[in-house]
């Protein structure tokens, strides 16, 4: 199981508002009128123009708003267009995935459009359920309809509304009371990141994404993997920046190839200064969860003279306290509620409850280090694939960070190394990580790993038959 864990990465997906109208309903001579839904649907041809592609998504459209506060508002349109019998079973049921603590969805309308003919699918049957949990029992929740029979053709439409942010391990102007907006607010208050992917596994005609800004409020952004249009437009006290690409083929993924976000046609936006006021606010929102108690000082005594290291060196202690944390503290998750996504458990909650996810295998670490007297850090990584320099929340795994006497760390997973003699998994060579520490540091990697380091050996032993 990959590790996933720290971030709070706002995933609004399922987009935006449907072009088919002007506001006055008047066209200006010699303007095109706007696409409706059917004219896309007639205009994308079948499965034979998508390598037999089981459908395909005709227009993606997600609308972001941001207030001053960092709260966002998310208009999403999408539709589809069935191809084949097997694309039929794909969108029979939809689903789209919350958090209630941090983010709401309401699905405002489902549409099939059959021939020149529209059938609204009634919100009745929409059903708000657990999302299916192992490993990791937060409150994510799962809003889930059955769709009547579709048929080869069918176009689907969904119009949808977000408000707040989601952080990792969810799959996917303000009309809220004041009072409300405090608990969509993100964890740094007044900022904004986002990771767009303009790829799917299905053929892509149209996707476009619009980020609505106050004026006051600059962003970082940057497209990687394939070029994409844009624009940058201004009304009063707004900027709005939109990025969108056409005629996208479908991406399967490849087994063992790099992780598909770091290949696929992205936008990866922020509006924090640089990664060392990232650094700084993760250090301040963990900083009180690392206190340990005489429960935890007297253990990590006893784990040192075991060993016979309590008068050793940092090196020899930690070595220690990595590996008793990693053969004890077993993998799963219990939710804390507010600040689950980003804050780390308290240590004493940890060594008490002696389970929890990697965020909470690092804090319990990262206390024990410090009742020995070692000066340690949490730190942020993303566990399977590469870290761009946007300082956006690209994060879903916590480590930890031992500091030396001159200033350089040493790095530590006790989520990747039971029964295993090192102190970081070879499967994490180059990775990317962010410490989170008082003074602020920037984006560091993991060094290279040769081949050398990781030897496979065969010994074969065998006989040979007379014959």
């Amino acid at each position: 199981m990959k590790p996933a864990i720290l971030l709070f990465i706002i995933l609004f997906f399922v987009p935006g508002v449907q072009a088919a109208s002007t506001d006055s309903g008047i066209v200006p001579p010699g303007d095109t009128p706007p696409l409706t839904a059917f004219d896309r649907l007639k205009n994308v041809g079948g499965a034979a123009d998508f390598d037999s592609a089981a459908c395909a998504i005709v227009y993606d459209e997600t609308v972001n708003t941001i207030n001053e506060s960092g709260v966002t508002n998310t208009t999403g349109y999408i539709l589809y267009k069935i191809l084949t019998g097997e694309g039929c079973k794909e969108l029979a049921v939809l689903t789209w995935g919350y958090e209630p603590l941090t983010n709401m969805i309401e699905i405002e309308e489902i549409n099939i459009l059959r021939n020149d003919s529209t059938i609204t699918v009634g919100s009745e049957s929409l059903k708000d359920l657990p999302a299916p949990q192992r490993g990791i029992y937060w409150q994510d929740r799962i809003k889930s309809i059955q769709l009547p029979r579709l048929y080869v053709g069918d176009g689907v439409e969904v119009k949808i509304k977000r408000k707040g942010f989601s952080y990792a391990l969810l799959d996917d102007s303000e009309t809220a009371p004041a009072s409300d907006n405090a608990k969509y607010t993100p964890p740094m208050p007044g900022e904004y990141f986002d990771i767009v992917l303009f790829e799917s596994t299905r053929p892509i005609v149209e996707k476009k994404y619009v980020l609505k800004m106050p004026a006051g409020k600059r962003i970082h952004s940057q497209v990687y993997n394939g070029p994409m249009y844009s624009h940058t437009g201004y009304i009063k006290d707004t900027t709005i920046y939109s990025w969108w690409a056409k005629d996208i083929p479908a991406r399967e993924p490849e087994k063992y190839g790099p992780d598909i976000t770091d290949l696929v046609m992205k936008v990866v936006i922020a509006t924090v200064e640089n990664w060392e006021a990232k650094s700084r606010w993760f250090f301040d929102v963990n900083e009180t969860q690392f206190e340990y108690n005489d429960a935890i000082k007297d253990k990590v005594g006893e784990i040192l003279s075991a060993a016979g290291v309590a008068g050793g060196t940092d090196e020899e202690k930690a070595f220690e306290l990595v590996h008793w944390v990693a053969q004890n503290i077993r993998y799963s998750g219990q939710t804390m509620g507010k600040g689950e996504g980003y804050t780390l458990h308290p240590g004493t909650m940890i060594f008490e409850q002696r389970s929890g996810v990697c965020k909470d295998i690092a804090g319990m670490l990262i206390t024990m280090m410090r009742a020995a007297g070692l000066d340690s850090y949490a730190a942020m990584t993303m566990a399977g694939s590469r870290i761009e320099d946007i300082p956006a929340d690209q994060f879903n795994h916590c480590v930890v960070a031992l500091k030396q006497k001159d200033g350089s760390y040493v790095m530590y997973d006790p989520t990747w190394v039971p029964y295993d003699k090192d102190i970081w998994s070879k499967l994490e060579s180059e990775q990317h990580y962010l410490i989170g520490s008082p003074q602020g540091e920037t984006l560091d990697r993991i060094a290279y790993s040769s081949p050398e380091e990781s030897p496979v050996r065969i010994q074969n032993d065998a006989t040979i038959l007379p014959d």
